[in-house]
């Protein structure tokens, strides 16, 4: 009788887990069916608003400073003198100055030269330092020739003039003429004249005849009192 029902105890549980293979094996397939049968939803992107891109900035440039001129160097002020002594280096020139007056010469007014190495200046113009036209003149033949090489002077070249009072002023050469003279009508040569006539500005003239030898030429030089000082 117990025999019996450890028999049937067992059957029992056989049954039950055959039951529960066959039933776990259709819940199973029950799942994998709903899996496969059931559509996983797609997400859909959402896209972000573009944000604007922001300008690119445009340089500014700076303002360019502008270059203040550069003030050009005057010559200092020395008090007027008589002119003493000339020295022109790049001809080596050096000579004394001596004060000259203007004389009649068959009806014409001519200004008198030294008639030895001597260079004369017009006493009726200006003193050096005083302002307007300091006029030098001189022979370029004979009489001492003192003016003999003034036409190798070029501009730029420097032309000291001691004074009277001992002091030295400095000119720059900025002009040369060479001038048709001799045989010309009177306002050809009053034309000539007018550079050693009184001028507003102050400058030193050379004159002298050319070529070597002739009168048929005015040899003039203009100088300016230098920029470096006297």
């Amino acid at each position: 009788m117990r025999r019996w029902r450890w028999m049937s105890l067992a059957a029992f549980f056989a049954a039950l887990v055959l039951f529960l293979l066959l039933e776990g094996g259709a819940a199973l397939s029950y799942v994998e069916s709903r899996l496969a049968t059931t559509a996983i939803p797609t997400m859909t992107p959402v896209l972000l608003p573009t944000l604007p891109v922001p300008p690119t900035p445009t340089p500014t440039p700076l303002p360019t400073a502008t270059p203040l001129p550069t003030p050009r160097p005057t010559a200092t002020p020395l008090p007027p003198s008589e002119p003493a002594h000339l020295r022109i280096p790049a001809i080596g020139l050096d000579a004394p100055i001596e004060p000259v007056h203007w004389t009649t010469d068959d009806g014409r007014w001519v200004w008198q030269v030294p008639h030895h190495r001597a260079v004369g200046w017009h006493d009726t113009s200006a003193c050096l330092g005083a302002g307007g036209n300091t006029v030098l003149n001189g022979h370029n033949y004979g009489y001492g020739e003192v003016f003999r090489d003034l036409y190798k002077v070029q501009v730029g070249d420097l032309i000291s003039v001691t004074g009277a009072n001992g002091l030295t002023y400095t000119y720059r050469v900025e002009e040369r003429y060479l001038l048709e003279e001799g045989g010309q009508p009177l306002g050809v040569r009053q034309q000539n004249a007018s550079l050693i006539a009184a001028s507003e500005d102050e400058r030193l003239t050379l004159v002298t005849c050319h070529p070597y030898g002739s009168t048929r030429y005015r040899l003039i030089v203009v100088a300016r009192p230098a920029a470096t000082g006297r």
